[in-house]
């Protein structure tokens, strides 16, 4: 029994590995990310069977408004930004743009929020990461999945008229090692050529 699940598992492990007539250029987004108002799409390319280069990029849009309970006030908060993500990928199996891949990336991150129109508080987000994920391609449609450690940098700043109370509202996290993880979905195409 063991001898056959060894087997089996051999088999599958090479049926992952196998080179197919996957794509070499995919297009895909974040859908988990326009729930937070980060509207991100990326590009990525084959350069040869194992390796891959990606490049992403976005804006980071969104608002609320909040009223004082005190004064009856409504005051009104939106952010706006930009995010950008080179990545470069590995795919033991030989096939790049699918499959199972490990990959080192780089992220920045500026995002501003106003208050009633007037800029209250920046950050600004530099990190690096390293991923293992897997990327499904099926009927031109592209899934990714990935996972990994990541370090962070992050700088805040508080514009003339908010208050060191305000931070707290603000404040999602700061430097340091964390959790990078997602999913992706897109499409791809092209044959091989790079």
């Amino acid at each position: 029994m063991k001898n056959t699940l060894l087997v089996a598992l051999f088999f599958c492990a090479g049926a992952l590995m196998a080179q197919s007539n996957g794509p070499t250029q995919v297009v895909k987004t974040n859908p988990f990310g326009l729930m937070a108002g980060q509207y991100q799409l990326g590009y990525e390319r084959a350069l040869s069977d194992n390796f891959s280069v990606q490049m992403s990029a976005g804006m980071i849009v969104g608002g609320f408004s909040v009223t004082d309970t005190t004064t009856n006030e409504i005051y009104t908060s939106s952010k706006s930004g930009f995010i950008i993500i080179p990545e470069m990928r590995f795919y033991p199996g030989g096939n790049a743009c699918e499959g199972l891949y490990i990959a080192a990336l780089g992220r920045y991150r500026s995002v501003t929020r106003a208050v009633d129109g007037a800029d209250w508080y920046s950050r600004t987000a530099i990190g690096a990461a390293a991923v293992i994920g897997y990327q499904y391609y099926g009927d031109g449609v592209m899934i990714d999945v990935f996972m990994g450690p990541q370090f962070k940098n992050v700088e805040d700043e508080f514009f003339e008229g908010s208050f060191e109370e305000d931070e707290s509202l603000f404040t999602l996290g700061g430097s340091g090692t964390g959790v990078r993880f997602g999913v992706n979905i897109g499409f791809g195409w092209g044959e091989n050529g790079y």
